[in-house]
């Protein structure tokens, strides 16, 4: 005996039902955009300063002069020796000591001559100071800075990554969070089309 199949073959799978589905949340996702931009501001207000000494400062050469620890009570202790800077940090070690910051003070000359000393970096270290006081070759330590041409005790470090860290990542942030707010803002209030899964699963069950 033979079957016609025939109209089997040629049937066609029911054509998968759609749904359409609105995002929303309009006002959190603009929210989203506000709060990079703000970041963004925030990055700008840091690297404002930066900008400006790199176009319009002075950059020296800076000797280290000394190191200075303030602990957790605001008390500053002065360092001129690094076997003492090694055994302070091996105390800190032991006790673990978190909250003392180390701080390096140069002294530079400026491009009209001026000598600047005891000009502390803006940049602090918990652990351990960011340099020792001398180099291997028993000379003073040196760092690359700018400095504010009218006040020449505001300076900064280009060649640490601290400098850069916090703008930076700040921007990143920002610039992510405006696009992505801005994105999900704009196709918020739009419907997108979607298949049916609960109602095809639905029809699965049935038969």
């Amino acid at each position: 005996m033979s079957h016609d199949t025939t109209a089997a073959a040629g049937a066609s799978p029911a054509p998968v039902k759609h749904t359409l589905y609105v995002p929303g949340y309009r006002l959190a996702k603009l929210g989203l955009a506000i709060l990079g931009l703000v970041l963004i501001a925030l990055s700008f207000d840091k690297f404002g300063p930066l900008l400006k000494m790199a176009m319009t400062g002075g950059a020296a050469k800076a000797e280290v002069e000394q190191i200075v620890r303030i602990d957790g009570s605001n008390q500053a202790t002065v360092f001129t020796s690094d076997g003492d800077i090694q055994a302070a940090v091996k105390k800190g070690e032991e006790t673990r000591d978190h909250e003392s910051v180390w701080y390096v003070d140069y002294r530079f000359t400026t491009s009209d001559g001026k000598v600047m000393e005891k000009v502390r970096s803006p940049l602090g270290q918990h652990v351990k100071p960011l340099q020792p006081l001398k180099d291997s070759d028993g000379l003073p330590s040196t760092a690359r800075i700018w400095y504010d041409r009218d006040n020449p005790s505001r300076i900064a470090m280009p060649l640490m990554f601290g400098t850069w860290f916090m703008p930076g990542m700040l921007a990143l942030f920002g610039v992510l969070g405006t696009y992505m707010g801005m994105m999900l803002w704009w196709y918020a209030n739009k419907p997108i089309e979607m298949p049916d899964l609960s109602r095809s699963h639905g029809e699965k069950d049935s038969n």
